[in-house]
């Protein structure tokens, strides 16, 4: 899936960073941070705010506006930070500046947005950034549970591919529950293969990391007991992944996964941009 240009920027400008932190500074009395910008002509480029690989900005740093100067070591200052704004007297100038460019980044990234995938056999729901797979499989109760918050790899970014994508791979509990109520509950994550070549053997692209059993209607409790995969008998971890495949929890599900997860996420960034964009307008 495509993403704005200044996203995609931002992902490859932050690996090169090395997960490092933005520094903060005082300027002209009020403690603002320090912007750093690509040198790449015509991109704007979101600032490193996280620790992680990958990050993502909210700033215009290209842009030339009479209202800033360069400082040694190619770091935006920006300079009349309590200057407010004519329509209530409370907004800041830095205000004005995040709204005009949220406009523009809102307007960027749907126009690369892309629609909601549904996936075989599975009724999908979600709430906020978390997402739920159901089906009923001979009346057993199939639910698979994610949550898209920081599940952007920036190494799915094809650096030779011509348009490169960001991939939203989430770690994911699948529960099988029992008519009696009883529930086994695994807990996945994507390995990072890409899956089987022809004529190579086949090779899971996700893993199982923990078991649980627990029973009745209530949620796990810290008491009950997890069986992680790296000490488990490989014939049990097999079957288990077996068992998953039965009930349709397989490599092809799994990248119907990631397709949906990736459309949710970037659909919930959207919805961040909208709603920062509503805080700062206020």
């Amino acid at each position: 899936m495509a993403f704005s240009g200044s996203r995609l920027v931002a992902s490859a400008a932050a690996k090169l960073l090395g997960q490092s932190r933005q520094g903060f500074t005082a300027v002209t009395g009020v403690s603002r941070s320090l912007l750093t910008f690509s040198a790449a002509e015509g991109h704007s480029l979101r600032s490193a705010c996280f620790s992680r690989s990958f990050t993502r900005s909210m700033w215009v740093l290209c842009s030339k506006r009479p209202d800033t100067d360069l400082l040694n070591g190619g770091v935006v200052k920006l300079t009349d930070v309590n200057k407010t704004c004519s329509c209530c007297g409370l907004h800041t100038q830095g205000d004005k500046e995040l709204a005009t460019f949220l406009s523009k980044e809102i307007e960027s990234e749907k126009d690369n947005l892309q629609e909601t995938p549904k996936v075989k056999d599975f009724e999908i729901s979600s709430k906020g950034a978390e997402v739920t797979l159901t089906r009923n499989f001979d009346g057993e109760i199939v639910t698979i549970d994610f949550n898209v918050n920081l599940s952007v790899d920036d190494e799915s970014m094809d650096e030779e591919a011509e348009q490169p994508q960001m991939v939203s791979r989430p770690r994911f509990t699948v529960e099988l529950k029992k008519s009696g109520g009883s529930s086994l509950s695994l807990n996945c994550s994507f390995t990072g293969d890409e899956g089987t070549a022809e004529g190579e053997e086949e090779v899971d692209v996700f893993q199982i990391d923990e078991v649980t059993l627990h029973e009745g209607e209530g949620e796990w409790q810290e008491s009950s007991y997890i069986a992680g995969a790296d000490n488990m008998d490989g014939t049990l971890y097999d079957l288990l992944m077996t068992t998953l495949e039965e009930r349709g929890v397989d490599n092809e599900f799994a990248a119907k996964l990631v397709t949906l997860s990736t459309s949710h996420e970037h659909r919930q960034y959207i919805k961040f941009l909208e709603d920062l964009k509503s805080f700062v307008s206020k």
